[in-house]
């Protein structure tokens, strides 16, 4: 048994490829699936010596990222133009050398607990649930409080940003603008008065109305639940009993949405659109030039789309099986497959893109598409066989273990697509 480990290290340590230099000036050495050095254009593209770390400059990547991984997914760098962003488990750092209001902002934060930064030169920091300020969390915008939930305060991003104010949240709210007043004592009662809209709860979620008078809109609207609903404007008919189980809605517009029962039968159609779906069971859907249908969302989908210029396909049996393509019509008419993705998992993928070339191997364990920290760190250790081909090249390249054993063979471009 000893015997045999020493043969099999024997046969995989030594196992590097360097491949000449081609008029592009590549050259790619590896030592096994560990250690792995590949140049490009004169310049060093990736080094990594797994599982420890892996550093990628890729001169293809369009976003122009340089990638670092140290023991991944424990810590992750990346650089992005005059952007740093570094992870250590969940604790991020990231800084942004701009120019003017922007120079040296940056942010980190240890979540939920400590964030502390600057933005266009203001220095804010939290301390969750102490006290805090945030110029941005997730979808909101000014963001305090102390003592949480004792006072809480943000405004609604967007065009019509809103303050909001809670004391002891979420039950005592205001919300105030120059054309808009909101107060709450939730669950008891809250009313909004903006414009053209008045609305008010009262038990929430028990009853629930609102009167619209605007030059749009006229007409009322009210939910007594879980009992019924009812919606009745010039715009709007909504009828709806066990919301929201039960209902239907028509607009004037020709829109039409029948529940019956939500989420077990839906049906959904406007003037570009019908749909007809029982939640993740099975659907159908057709808008436009785009149609779909899933059974068991998302295992089993397919999605099609022709226009004027281009077909696109994906269908996908997850995770075993993904069949994409897209071709693009000439002005006469001709098609050519400018991008392709076949994955039989785990067995095989194969990838082409007309400006990236081809690229096919085995052993395919990830059961999605390419997630770059995976390929840097992770996939060569299962991938036993890779084929690739350069875009105007006439031969492919084919390696097996890592390029222990590897030939070329000769195609045309059309063969390869």
């Amino acid at each position: 048994m000893q015997k045999m480990c020493l043969f099999l290290l024997f046969l995989i340590f030594p196992c590097g490829l360097v491949a000449t230099p081609n008029a592009e000036g590549e050259a790619h050495f590896r030592v096994g699936p560990f250690f792995e050095w590949r140049s490009e254009g004169g310049t060093t593209s990736r080094v990594a010596l797994r599982p420890f770390f892996a550093w990628e400059d890729d001169p293809r990547d369009a976003s122009n990222d340089v990638n670092l991984d140290v023991l991944w997914p424990v810590s992750h760098s990346s650089w992005r133009g005059s952007s740093f962003q570094s992870r250590f488990l969940i604790a991020l750092w990231h800084e942004k050398n701009g120019v003017g209001e922007e120079a040296d902002d940056y942010f980190f934060t240890l979540p939920p607990v400590w964030t502390q930064g600057r933005q266009r030169g203001e220095n804010y920091m939290a301390c969750f649930p102490v006290a805090g300020t945030l110029p941005k969390c997730f979808m909101l915008e000014d963001v305090r409080w102390v003592l949480f939930p004792l006072w809480f305060h943000f405004r609604t991003g967007g065009a019509r940003s809103t303050p909001r104010d809670y004391i002891v949240w979420p039950f005592f709210s205001l919300k105030y603008d120059d054309d808009e007043t909101r107060w709450g004592l939730w669950p008891l009662y809250g009313t909004k008065w903006e414009p053209g809209v008045h609305s008010r709860y009262v038990l929430w979620p028990f009853w629930n109305d609102a009167t619209y008078d605007s030059e749009t809109t006229q007409g009322s609207a009210f939910m007594l639940w879980p009992l019924m609903e009812s919606v009745s404007t010039n715009r709007e008919t909504t009828f709806g009993v066990l919301p929201p189980f039960f209902r239907t809605t028509t607009l004037t517009n020709g829109t039409l949405n029948v529940r019956c029962p939500w989420p077990l039968f839906e049906h959904y159609s406007d003037r570009n659109e019908s749909t007809w779906r029982s939640w993740r069971f099975w659907g159908v859907t057709q808008r436009g030039s785009r149609g779909a249908w899933w059974v068991l969302y998302p295992i089993l989908r397919h999605t099609d789309q022709e226009t004027a210029s281009q077909y696109i396909s994906n269908t996908q049996f997850w995770p075993f099986y993904t069949n994409d393509y897209v071709y693009e019509y000439d002005n006469d008419g001709k098609e050519t497959l400018t991008s392709s993705y076949f994955r039989l998992w785990p067995f095989y993928s194969s990838k082409y893109h007309v400006d990236e070339g081809l690229r096919q191997r085995s052993l395919e364990l990830l059961p999605m598409r390419d997630a770059a920290p995976v390929e840097r760190n992770l996939t060569p250790f299962w991938t036993f066989y890779q084929a690739t081909h350069q875009p105007g090249d006439k031969e492919v390249l084919h390696e097996l273990f890592w390029g222990l054993i590897w030939w070329y063979t000769t195609v045309d471009e059309e063969s390869v697509e």
